[in-house]
């Protein structure tokens, strides 16, 4: 199971968040990020629909999503957090980031859309 994502691009190209999305729940919607596949959960109960990533349809890049490899102190935290919560699930954490391999600065998840990678991402940190 992949972090729950609250945005993708629908059949159009489109961002559309996961609510807007119960509107139409058989259209195709793929990853923001990566470009890869996703599957809606409309989850019309308690009204808190989601995307998730296919595994069996992850781009090249999509193996290097955010979504699909959080980072290992996120990883660290849900296991902490599941011995609490049973169903506890990732989140992806925003910040300002700086890719030293295309020299690009950028804020949000640690993904640089240059490179298509978070590999090579350093957080920056806010000078007081």
């Amino acid at each position: 199971m992949y972090a729950k994502s609250f945005i993708a691009l629908d059949s159009h190209n489109r961002l559309i968040g996961a609510r807007t999305a119960q509107t139409a729940p058989d259209d195709r919607y793929c990853c923001h990020l990566c470009g890869s596949a996703m599957r809606f959960h409309p989850d019309y109960q308690t009204e808190r629909p989601w995307f998730e990533h296919r595994q069996n349809t992850l781009t090249a890049q999509g193996r290097e999503c955010p979504y699909v490899q959080p980072d290992r102190e996120e990883r660290r935290y849900i296991k902490m957090l599941r011995r609490y919560v049973p169903d506890a699930h990732p989140i992806v954490r925003k910040a300002d980031w700086f890719c030293l391999s295309c020299n690009t600065g950028y804020y949000g998840e640690r993904y640089c859309l240059v490179c298509q990678t978070g590999e090579h991402s350093t957080e920056v940190m806010a000078d007081l």
